[in-house]
């Protein structure tokens, strides 16, 4: 089944983006009188038919509507430094939204190496990972921000985590998270350089706990994968 994303299904009919119109008429050759499905990543999942397959605007009529509820058992939120090379970022935001998470946030560290993001291409990255894993709610993904702005605004979230490579002393976030009520989760993955003692002496006085995501030394966009995939490997 291969879904179409507009941010709005409650009219009774559609109109797509001269992008996503190439992309319906000219790529998957849909045409005039073909029924297709439509998600708007809120929930909502439509069923509708062609009425114009005009590559540059293809319109069309809404039919019928399913709203879907989440069905995870869990809330997943990813705060992470984004690296140098935003390309493995991209890679992370496709694989972590396409295995399940909820929202991702991108802050500043003291040994971070970019402090802006492009938020469009984060975007379409993200429409294109439920698209293409056929989820029906978009994650919420949050522009760049310090990180002490991040931890004040964290206050009313009940498990957090800051994943630190400083000692062998810290239990694995696998460990930590078995056997216990997790629905809403915030998991801080630092910079390659990891987070200074300062930043975690911060968390931890905003009632995060330390854990540890292995003895191997990861590369950021990979912690965050490996994250993901254990929050939903547990709700299998």
């Amino acid at each position: 089944m291969q879904l179409f994303y507009l941010p709005n299904l409650n009219a009774s009919s559609f109109e797509f983006s001269e992008e996503e119109s190439k992309h319906c008429v000219r790529v998957l050759r849909k045409k005039t009188g073909d029924y297709i499905t439509l998600i708007d990543g809120k929930g909502t999942e439509a069923i509708a038919s062609i009425v114009s397959d005009n590559p540059k605007k293809c319109t069309g009529n809404i039919i019928q509507r399913i709203h879907h509820k989440p069905n995870r058992n869990y809330y997943l939120h990813l705060a992470i430094a984004p690296t140098k090379n935003f390309d493995r970022m991209e890679w992370m935001l496709e694989k972590c939204i396409e295995i399940g998470v909820d929202e991702i946030s991108f802050i500043v560290t003291a040994n971070s190496e970019r402090d802006k993001i492009n938020m469009e291409r984060c975007e379409k990255i993200a429409i294109s990972a439920i698209k293409q894993s056929k989820q029906f709610f978009l994650p919420n993904i949050n522009p760049m921000q310090s990180f002490q702005a991040f931890l004040d605004r964290t206050e009313t979230i009940p498990n957090k985590w800051i994943a630190w490579c400083e000692t062998e002393k810290i239990e694995l976030l696998s460990k930590q998270i078995d056997g216990k009520e997790y629905s809403n989760n915030l998991v801080c993955i630092g910079p390659e350089g990891d987070f200074s003692k300062q930043e975690i002496e911060a968390a931890k006085a905003h009632q995060f706990l330390p854990c540890s995501l292995g003895s191997s030394i990861l590369r950021s966009e990979t912690a965050a994968v490996l994250v993901s995939a254990w929050y939903a490997s547990k709700s299998i």
